[in-house]
């Protein structure tokens, strides 16, 4: 059942925003971890919503769902014109989750939950239904909302926590030799308790309860109401040695271990289920402060299809670190609490230009660490690295550190946001930092690697191999033949400026006069190894150092033989970015078919498809503003009705074809 309305949840986000998300958006709690928007009218819009109707159907939706209603969504009862929303929030013991959508029609909505149960009046003017242990469905005439619990384990995990609650850790223990009926007497008493909480299978938020009052207290202040009744336990040495060959006595130790594990569980599904209840009570009653206006705002400026946005980015890591205070960082004197990124809120979105599918991501930094990011990244491309990407090029990759700058300021950014982690060893970590800072000489080694690099991939080249095989005599004995073979594979170079080149040219002459490699016309070349690798060239050319596998691509370069025509979309990424990377996926069917490489039946098809779309790419401005931002992007093939409607009609075709 909790599987439909998820369902039911993702075919409302097929439909609308307007003027009303304010309102929704307004019962989001302050303290919520990580939210969700879904402006579901752009998405209909762009997507179609007879595709999304023909989609649903083939999925079986209003089949499996019992719903008739011409099956067309938009008799579901639901507001198709409002922005819904998803949130996650957490404390120390528990972590809830929300789904908030609009409705229209509250008749046909109720339709939908015939098979979750009776609906029963809650509180607040709202109607319950209890789905599965652990999650409820609310709503009244205009809004509907899905809220779940999870307890988190590591809080329960703590001897005095587990204690508090009558959660008792039991070990595979003896019973006593002399007082086999009172220990009887305690398992029964164990099973009994146990009886009385709530069990896995039964619905506790399923039958009426009367409607919960709202407190200001914490779950993890929530008292349980189970009695302690645990099994006795004692050494092993007492037990009779016969008595433990008897079978029937681990037998027992067993059914009493469960015993206390099954109450155990009992009591953490009642803690779950009863904070569930508080909570639920608390958000319909509003004893809470809602998201900021400035949060708010985050959310819905310039909302594209779909935005997730944290908040505190800090906190999420920090959550992400349950074992805070534990071993082993404990007794290495590690203090996860002082962990700090620099890091402020982040926005993800989903977004569609045209045929383009786009994924934006940023991440708000504090004024240091913006100012220090700006500064490490405060370089551009070599313009000469233009010329390499030509129409053979099928992908490539671009990035730009000032490496004077990266030198200078890292040890000081990981005194300021790492060395709180070591408590004691703080003092030591920053004395090493400023040592390595002063031994550095970040302007000599920005003249040798200032910080720029592209790698190429142009084409296939056939190489010739060699591999180690074996033949055998009468008597099986083996002896090693060298062989050689042909392999197809793609021709890359990997370029970088160099204004000294003194110290590499050095290498790479001791290399050749210790007879580890060889020099030709200019460029260098580095045997294969063991007879299974390939080997490798090196070219010094005017300021640039390239390394490469194909010795031919650098002698028409060394020779100024790249005629090639341009790449001016892959050049105009390159040089409005501070790190770029793309892949021509038009390419990718012929250069797998040279290679010999044939795709399974079932990804034959899709293969074939790619001819018609354009490059992947993933992009970074670097830091605007105080935000360092990055972007992927995908060009499918061109249609009428943009991305996200010709990813619907590739869906829709797998189905037909089941």
């Amino acid at each position: 059942m909790k599987s439909k309305f998820i369902l039911v949840g993702l075919a409302c986000l097929s439909f609308g925003t307007g003027a009303k998300a304010q309102d929704l958006i307004k019962q989001i709690p302050e303290d919520a971890e990580m939210i969700a928007a879904f402006n579901v009218k752009d998405i209909v819009q762009k997507a179609n919503a007879n595709k999304l109707n023909e989609l649903l159907q083939k999925a079986g939706f209003f089949e499996k769902s019992g719903i008739s209603a011409s099956n067309d969504i938009k008799n579901l009862g639901v507001d198709l014109s409002q922005t819904a929303y998803f949130y996650t929030r957490k404390t120390d013991s528990i972590s809830f989750t929300e789904f908030i959508f609009s409705l229209n029609n509250r008749g046909q909505f109720e339709k939908l939950l015939h098979e979750a149960g009776e609906p029963k009046a809650f509180a607040n003017g709202y109607t319950s239904i209890g789905l599965k242990a652990g999650s409820m469905l609310v709503y009244n005439d205009r809004v509907a909302r899905f809220i779940s619990a999870t307890t988190n384990t590591t809080f329960l995990d703590n001897d005095s926590i587990a204690s508090r609650y009558g959660i008792k850790k039991v070990d595979y223990v003896a019973r006593p030799a002399d007082d086999e009926d009172a220990w009887a007497d305690t398992t029964v008493a164990a099973v009994d308790s146990v009886a009385e909480v709530w069990d896995e299978d039964e619905k506790p938020l399923a039958v009426p309860v009367a409607p919960p009052v709202a407190i200001a207290v914490e779950p993890d202040t929530i008292a349980a109401a189970a009695t302690e009744v645990y099994p006795p336990v004692v050494d092993i040495a007492g037990v009779d040695a016969v008595e433990m060959h008897d079978p029937s006595y681990y037998d027992s130790l067993y059914t009493a271990y469960e015993d206390q594990n099954r109450k155990n569980d009992s009591i953490r599904n009642s803690l779950r289920d009863k904070w569930l209840l508080n909570e639920a009570a608390r958000l319909l009653s509003g004893s809470y402060k809602p998201l900021s206006i400035a949060d708010q705002e985050k959310v819905l400026k310039n909302l594209g299809l779909i935005r997730l946005y944290v908040p505190r980015v800090e906190d999420l890591y920090r959550g992400l670190m349950p074992y805070t205070t534990s071993l082993p960082y404990y007794y290495m004197g590690i203090k996860l609490d002082k962990f700090k990124t620099g890091y402020q809120d982040g926005l993800l979105d989903l977004v569609q230009e045209g045929n383009v599918l786009k994924l934006k991501g940023s991440v708000g930094l504090d004024k240091a660490l913006a100012e220090m990011t700006k500064r490490m990244y405060a370089r551009k491309p070599n313009s000469k690295f233009s010329k390499y990407l030509t129409d053979k090029t099928l992908g490539f990759f671009n990035v730009n550190i000032n490496s004077e700058a990266y030198l200078r300021e890292m040890p000081a950014y990981m005194a300021k946001y790492y060395s709180g982690l070591l408590g004691p060893q703080q003092d030591v970590v920053e004395w090493g930092l400023m040592a390595l800072e002063i031994a550095l000489d970040e302007k000599a080694i920005a003249q040798v690697m200032p910080g720029d690099h592209l790698v190429v991939v142009n084409g296939l080249r056939k190489f010739k191999k060699d591999y180690i095989d074996y033949t055998y005599d009468d008597d099986y004995n083996a002896t090693e033949v060298k062989k050689t073979k042909e392999e197809t594979l793609p021709v890359f170079i990997w370029m970088f400026t160099s204004k000294d080149q003194r110290l590499i040219k050095k290498g790479l002459d001791m290399a050749v006069s210790k007879q580890v490699g060889q020099v030709y016309d200019g460029i260098y070349a580095f045997s294969k190894q063991k007879a299974k690798d390939f080997p490798m060239y090196v070219l010094l050319k005017e300021d640039l150092v390239m390394v490469s596998n194909d010795s031919l691509s650098l002698n028409d370069i060394r020779q100024n033989k790249m005629n090639a025509p341009g790449n001016k979309d892959f050049v105009k990424l390159m040089k409005q970015n501070k790190m770029s990377a793309a892949i021509d996926l038009q390419k990718l069917p012929a250069m797998l078919k040279e290679m010999g490489i044939a795709p399974d039946k079932q990804w034959e098809a899709t293969l074939a498809q790619l001819n018609q779309y354009g490059s992947t790419a993933i992009t970074s401005k670097g830091v605007v503003g105080n935000r360092a931002e990055v972007e992927m992007s995908t060009r499918l093939p061109q249609t009428s009705d943009g991305a996200i409607s010709y990813l619907l009609d590739q869906i829709l075709v797998e189905l037909n074809k089941k």
